[in-house]
């Protein structure tokens, strides 16, 4: 029973993000028809740029090259084509919108609601379009107040193939010898219920090192629909001060230390509880590149209950950093790769010490609405992620000849699917193998996620 439980928990721990991620993903907005592979997106790009030079008063020449530059990531250059159009024609509302949405995107909100304003002044201002102007002002008054509070809801359903983590069969090691798990405990598929929040909350302090004080809340539960024993709930805290360093030698270098609690229901009984304190920095390497680093202590308590009697076993000490580069390859593709470790040591059980290292990467890919021909982006986004365990010690109850060692391949595909500027739909195709040098340890889990997300 344990054993499933620690899987459970450590599949979720490593799948969070992933759970999470259609709450995240991009929402930037193309004005194309379909974006079509990045070659092709040049090239037309380039055409486009060639009619305006030849065509520098058609205003039909001006909008499609904005169109292309926005989608292509060249925003100054779309930014000086609806200019252009304004000195042509100055009653163009629909174009003061698309410049104001532009100037968010770069971070000018003053300029951003300057042009939202004169637009939404327009009395021809279709109802759907003053409505998208009128969102963003709302999040330009929030963006720029000292107290920001931000959120997002996910819920969705799951099919797991194997959703208690079980290995594939009934043949284990008890003792070092062979021996037959209670069937319930092999691996088994199920559906469930899965629902995710995350709130935010951003003080600007004020100073010139722009230092905020930032917090975070973040709730997790899944409902299995039959083994109600695979159910787990989680609650994670973290907040702390985020200020600017080395401000005159570097454009962009942020560092936030931090305080964090946490706990998590197994089975709606209680797993672990835990507290800790860590250190972030972000680094704008160059105008593409950016590094996050996280670093964190965390004090795990594990009570014992009549579900796991035998659970304070695990308390101990977990330390673990990691670190992502990303690099924007432009406004609708970026790529990223990150790398990971974690030592964690209990108080009393030495097979239960183990040494985690980690590799991943992925791409995060956007393109223009290919069915409903809409100005919401679709986002696809890969990630492969591999990690090794080993521990240091044999357990004597399990196998007292054998160490453990795992390997961990996890590979999710997600696509989202904006409805509008707050409401995604998103469905995810997972895999979750386990090779293990025993066998109680190694499964393999393939599972299907879709559901919708509402952001605030």
């Amino acid at each position: 029973m344990r054993r499933a439980v620690a899987g459970l928990v450590g599949s979720l721990l490593c799948g969070l993000v992933v759970c999470l991620l259609p709450l995240n993903a991009p929402r930037a907005q193309t004005t194309g028809q379909g974006a079509g592979s990045a070659g092709d997106l040049q090239q037309r790009y380039d055409a486009a740029f060639e009619e305006m030079v030849r065509k520098p008063a058609d205003l039909d020449a001006l909008f499609t090259f904005a169109t292309l530059a926005s989608q292509n990531g060249d925003l100054e250059g779309a930014i000086s084509a609806l200019e252009r159009m304004l000195l042509i024609n100055p009653d163009l509302p629909r174009v003061r919108l698309e410049l104001g949405v532009l100037y968010y995107r770069l971070g000018s909100y003053e300029v951003a609601r300057t042009y939202l304003e004169t637009a939404l002044q327009s009395s021809a201002l279709p109802p759907d379009v003053r409505s998208r102007a009128e969102q963003f002002m709302a999040e330009i008054q929030k963006r720029q107040s000292r107290s920001r509070f931000s959120g997002e809801f996910f819920l969705g359903t799951r099919y797991q193939s194997n959703a208690n983590l079980g290995p594939p069969t009934s043949s284990v090691r008890l003792f070092g010898q062979v021996a037959n798990l209670n069937q319930a405990a092999v691996g088994t598929g199920d559906w469930g219920a899965v629902g995710s929040i995350q709130l935010r909350h951003a003080y600007d302090l004020g100073t010139q090192d722009r230092a905020t004080i930032e917090s975070q809340f973040t709730g997790y539960a899944n409902r299995q629909f039959t083994l109600q024993t695979a159910n787990v709930s989680l609650l994670d805290f973290t907040t702390g001060p985020r200020f600017q360093i080395l401000q005159g030698l570097f454009e962009d270098v942020s560092i936030k230390p931090f305080a964090t609690l946490g706990y998590i229901w197994v089975n709606d009984t209680p797993y672990y509880g835990s507290y800790g304190a860590g250190l972030e920095t972000g680094v704008l390497l160059s105008d593409r590149v950016r590094n996050t680093s996280v670093f964190v202590w965390r004090q795990q308590n594990y009570p014992d209950t009549s579900y796991l009697p035998a659970n304070s076993q695990y308390t101990g000490l977990q330390l673990s950093g990691s670190t992502t580069f990303q690099y924007q390859i432009n406004d609708l593709l970026a790529v990223y790769a990150i790398g990971n470790a974690q030592r964690y040591q209990t108080q009393q059980t030495t097979w239960l010490n183990y040494t985690l290292w980690g590799v991943g990467g992925g791409l995060a890919f956007r393109f223009a609405d290919p069915l409903f021909r809409s100005q919401m982006a679709w986002g696809i986004n890969l990630s492969v992620n591999q990690q090794w365990w080993t521990y240091d010690a044999a357990d004597p109850i399990i196998d007292p000849s054998t160490i453990r060692t795992q390997s961990d391949t996890i590979i999710n595909l997600v696509l989202t699917v904006p409805f509008d500027e707050r409401t995604t739909f998103s469905v995810s195709a997972g895999r979750f193998n386990r090779a293990s040098s025993l066998p109680n340890y190694a499964f393999t889990d393939n599972s299907v996620l879709f559901g919708v997300s509402w952001r605030f």
